[in-house]
């Protein structure tokens, strides 16, 4: 069994006694120096490489076993650090303007080997992050029950205690699972919409034709605390006027946020963001009708390790150097 998998009360369910189980997992958050109890558990961490863009942004690249390598990022913005965690080697869904996407699925994470990322960021900074939001590699829906149990060892109290408000889970709208989410974590909760036009939303994202947007929008509803809307903006495709006004008509009646994240050099090169000042225009627009929408700069970019971008570049070099 290994640490990163464990909280106090799953260490005890397996008959670790109370006061070894707390230390144990003190220890292991950095907190508490080594106990005894240690001995018997598996607590080393995957090997890693840690890159750094000038913003200041990392990207770590996490050998999770010889053929499996997922990307976790460090983004510092001021005073807040904020760990983005994958929770899937790979996706399935397929996204056009995410790079993780064309890989496709290779396996669902372990609670541990997501955890265990979040262990290396904290250890290489000897500090515990207070943000965590599960926007890497894959959708965390499709491997809801050790994204879960991940978010538990983190927020243990005893441990590395993220505020459970503090982590968010991003999700391109798995719509069976949503209930489930909300109904067993306080975390937040980010849907990717990007497109209301059913045409354009198919084509960006697959998942749209198995579930419809009167759906999604009927789940999102049925929310116990803000959602945050992600609409990644990309030029021609999402950023018009009237894409803005759709967007507002979409959000009218619903405790949500926006999230506007200009479009990071990714798999398609004819895809491209905005302006920056036509990005402030369709932000000021959602303003203006009453939506309270955020314009999100880029971290990371020139190492890879901005929205949409992990895994593509790294994963094939490390295809040429094995061949």
């Amino acid at each position: 069994m290994h640490l990163a998998g464990m909280t106090e009360q799953s260490l005890i369910e397996r008959g670790v006694k109370q006061a070894h189980a707390r230390a144990l997992v003190s220890w292991f958050a950095g907190r508490a120096t080594r106990p005894r109890a240690a001995d018997a558990f598996d607590d080393q961490l995957p090997r890693s490489e840690a890159v750094r863009d000038p913003d200041g942004t990392v990207r770590f690249a996490v050998h999770l076993d010889e053929k499996t390598i997922v990307e976790t990022v460090l983004i510092e913005h001021a005073s807040r650090r904020t760990v983005c965690l994958s929770s899937q080697a790979g996706c399935a869904r397929g996204c056009v303007f995410c790079e993780t996407g064309r890989l496709g699925l290779q396996r669902n994470l372990t609670a541990a080997e997501i955890v265990s990322q979040y262990a290396i960021v904290a250890r290489w900074l000897n500090d515990r992050p207070r943000n965590v939001v599960f926007m890497g590699m894959g959708e965390p829906l499709d491997n809801l029950a050790e994204v879960l149990e991940a978010i538990e060892v983190l927020t243990e109290r005893a441990g590395f205690a993220v505020p459970e408000r503090r982590v968010t889970v991003s999700t391109v709208g798995i719509v069976p699972k949503m209930a489930e989410l909300y109904a067993r974590t306080k975390a937040q909760v980010a849907v990717s919409l990007h497109a209301l036009e059913p045409p354009v939303r198919k084509a960006l994202l697959p998942v749209a034709r198995k579930w419809s947007l009167e759906r999604l929008r009927e789940t999102i509803a049925t929310a116990p605390r803000t959602v945050l809307l992600q609409w990644t903006l990309i030029h021609g495709v999402n950023d018009a006027p009237q894409d803005a006004d759709a967007l507002a008509r979409f959000c009218n009646g619903l405790d949500v946020r926006v999230n506007l994240i200009p479009l990071n050099p990714g798999p398609i090169p004819e895809q491209r963001a905005p302006p920056l000042e036509e990005c402030r225009a369709f932000q000021k627009r959602l303003a203006d009708a009453g939506v309270r929408a955020m314009l999100r700069m880029p971290h990371g970019q020139k190492v890879g390790g901005a929205c949409g971008q992990l895994a593509g570049a790294l994963r094939a070099r490390a295809s040429a150097s094995a061949r």
